[in-house]
């Protein structure tokens, strides 16, 4: 059986969320004795992190804009390579294609109006009519939809009116490098290239309307007037344009001295980074699944995440859970952690039992599962 996994953006040097679930999975396939050529259909691009091996065939199609390289160079390639099956991995597909489809639909948050605030980017503005556009129509058309979460799974079955039985759950995992203890020496000199101390705030930023950058900054700012040893907050994926935008936005132009700004972080570098953290804060409005709580767990570092969308489902009992909306939700948490050390550490030892639960292994054999069966019924 000949299948065509849709990869698009995995040899992006920057790789986010989707890009890292593909990559996952591809590093484990083929597994073993399944029968299976995989043919990864992927956009030219510099960071070659999967190669061909035996029974797993990279093709490298010619960059084009987003929906031409989906909607007619995905489609023409699966037809020169005669596929059986496509399978494509981040929410969007070709309509003209008559191939078993499997879509991988992380969220449905492209429906939520909460995207389209004035400082949302003109490129997210677009990729949700995109998907606004296609994903009710591509959802109906797939033979199975595989989501992140059962809370995704409501969603998805509620929004576009799939029927429960289609929708499959699969959780994402975490990769064990973030298990392993770091050296001293080894995670000071990680952190001294990114300029950082140990024991900040990490926060990973978004212009994204729905990571809630502006009340993190308020919460933040609530904190160091409850706690006189507050750390410096450290943001990753905002420009320090966009973080003075916001700040002159929210009154808080006095927080800049105690936030540090980083660029990109390689997923080499991420377990120093959460072991240098004193706590990660994810208070998202709304996710699909959420990777930095249980990479963050994984790596010993207590959480403090949102009591909505899927965040509960994803951290369980191993995380403080904080109403996004309520910045002193958010910064009373955090300073229980800064100040109840017994309770720092409940955090991390419990956060790791939690992340244990999560594996890339168990997310591949359970698509593989999936792939097993649409063969069986074509």
């Amino acid at each position: 059986m000949k299948i065509a996994i849709e990869v698009q953006r995995i040899f992006r040097p920057h790789k986010h969320g989707m890009d890292v679930v593909a990559q996952e999975l591809l590093k484990r396939l083929p597994m073993e004795e399944d029968n299976i050529d995989y043919h990864v259909m992927v956009k030219r691009d510099s960071d070659k992190c999967i190669s061909t091996t035996q029974n797993r065939i990279v093709h490298m199609l010619r960059k084009a804009p987003y929906f031409i390289w989906e909607q007619y160079l995905l489609p023409k390639a699966c037809t020169k390579i005669k596929a059986d099956i496509l399978h494509c991995t981040a929410n969007t597909a070709p309509l003209n294609t008559n191939l078993p489809l499997i879509l991988t639909l992380h969220d449905v948050i492209f429906l939520e109006q909460n995207n389209f605030k004035s400082h949302a980017s003109w490129y997210q503005r677009l990729g949700n009519v995109y998907r606004k556009l296609l994903v009710g129509r591509i959802a109906k058309k797939a033979v199975k939809v595989i989501t992140v979460s059962a809370f995704q799974k409501r969603l998805i079955v509620e929004k576009l009116g799939i029927p429960a039985e289609k929708v499959e759950v699969i959780h994402n995992g975490v990769d064990p490098h973030f298990f392993d203890k770091l050296s001293t020496e080894t995670l000071n000199r990680t952190l001294k290239r990114y300029g950082v101390q140990r024991g900040y705030v990490f926060f990973m930023a978004n212009t994204d309307p729905r990571k809630n950058t502006e009340g993190v900054l308020n919460a933040y700012a609530k904190l160091l007037k409850l706690n006189a040893f507050t750390p410096k907050l450290l943001m990753k994926g905002i420009s320090a344009a966009h973080l003075h935008k916001l700040l002159k936005q929210e009154d808080l132009m006095w927080l800049k001295g105690y936030i540090d700004l980083v660029d990109y972080i390689p997923q080499a570098d991420l377990p120093a980074i959460y072991q240098g953290a004193s706590m990660l804060w994810f208070p998202s409005f709304s996710e699909g699944f959420g990777l930095p709580i249980i990479e963050a767990m994984a790596s010993g570092t207590p959480v403090v995440t949102s009591s909505v969308s899927c965040m509960p489902e994803i951290a369980g009992d191993a995380a403080l859970l904080a109403d996004p909306h309520k910045p002193n939700e958010i910064a009373t948490a955090a300073y229980q952690i800064l100040n109840l050390p017994l309770l720092a550490y409940k955090l991390s030892k419990a956060g790791q039992r939690r992340a244990a639960a999560f594996s890339w292994d168990a997310t591949t054999r359970k698509t593989v599962a999936i792939y097993h069966e649409i063969e069986k019924a074509i």
